[in-house]
């Protein structure tokens, strides 16, 4: 077999299985669409979104940070103003 057909061949190959991945993803495609064309002239198509509420959720909790603004040593005590470190 010529090396041209074989190529040929090979790229119509690819080219059908990428058309029918491409395929399998449109029909699959659930974007819940509903499929809005074209309107006959004088009639109007009003779309509204659905909104919730909901109440914000907060919560308490204490947290104790280094005199710096940082996060303190494990089993470790610091006093403000100290001098040293690591």
């Amino acid at each position: 077999m010529n090396t041209r057909t074989r190529w040929t061949i090979g790229i119509l190959i690819v080219l059908v299985i990428g058309l029918g991945i491409a395929l399998i993803i449109v029909a699959a495609d659930d974007s819940g669409d509903d499929g809005g064309g074209a309107t006959s002239p004088g009639t109007t198509t009003t779309r509204t979104e659905q909104t919730t509420t909901s109440s914000p959720t907060t919560t308490s909790s204490t947290t104790t940070t280094a005199p710096n603004g940082g996060s303190g040593v494990p089993g470790g005590t610091t006093t403000p103003g100290g001098e040293g470190g690591l």
